[in-house]
């Protein structure tokens, strides 16, 4: 009876020693260093687009409401970026964006309905942008390969934009211009894959900021305003995808 009685109590013991293993999802003993300490990095993102607005050659918009329509619209853009790696998968980020936008509205007529309509012509806009962002970012590899790996950045964000709204009446340029300055703080996830030993692309897209705003504007070298905002958004910002490669040294 006795061993009976020391068996039992030997099995309970047992039971919660075993439950009490620890739980692994099988990440241990994987690689945890994506980019190494003291590596630098230097990138390059860019853009460039043109083309004609037209019923002859182009392309017609909404053709169904959009008559006559004569115009251009062109953009490019270039951010250069630089990153020092002061610990493993941990970097130092500085990059300088600059782009320009400009939209040429020849002729356009609008169609609402048979009675009513609207004639648009002469109508031109530019747009110039300045931008210099510092921060930090932290790299991830992914289930510990040394290919792919996802990344966070955090930065503070500083520009400059210029732009113009104007139009010709009677040879005379007519319209409003302005300045805007704006400070902002960034949140940006991505993910990057490498094709090569020191070279990779990679896609990021807007997440979180904090954003202040100060427009000054100026209509027709005359009538002067001006403006202040200050908000936060948290929503993934599709506008702000960014698509760039990286060129590494370890």
């Amino acid at each position: 009876m006795k061993k009976i009685i020391i068996l039992i109590l030997t099995a309970c013991l047992a039971v919660p020693g075993q439950a009490q293993e620890k739980f692994t999802r099988g990440f241990e003993g994987k690689n945890k260093i994506f980019i190494p300490k003291n590596s630098f990095g230097g990138g390059l993102s860019a853009s460039w687009r043109k083309f004609s607005l037209g019923e002859d050659e182009g392309y017609t918009v909404v053709s169904k409401y959009v008559g006559d329509l004569k115009g251009s619209y062109s953009s490019v853009g270039v951010a250069p970026s630089f990153e020092y790696f002061f610990a493993d998968n941990l970097s130092a980020v500085a990059r300088f964006d600059y782009s320009l936008l400009g939209v040429n509205l020849d002729n356009a007529s609008v169609k609402i309905s048979d009675d009513l309509g609207l004639s648009i012509s002469g109508q031109y806009f530019k747009r110039q942008s300045y931008a210099l962002a510092a921060g930090v970012r932290y790299y991830v590899p992914f289930m510990g390969s040394k290919i792919f790996g996802w990344f966070v950045e955090g930065t503070i964000n500083g520009g400059f934009v210029q732009s113009m709204l104007y139009e010709y009446i009677e040879g005379l340029k007519q319209g409003t211009y302005d300045a805007n300055w704006k400070l902002a703080l960034r949140v940006d996830p991505g993910i990057c894959f490498f094709v090569q030993e020191n070279f990779d692309f990679e896609v990021s897209v807007g997440l979180l900021d904090l954003t202040w705003n100060n427009t000054r504007q100026n209509e027709n070298q005359i009538k002067n305003s001006s403006g202040s905002s200050l908000g936060t958004g948290f929503n993934i910002d599709l506008l702000s995808i960014r698509f760039g490669a990286h060129f590494y040294i370890w």
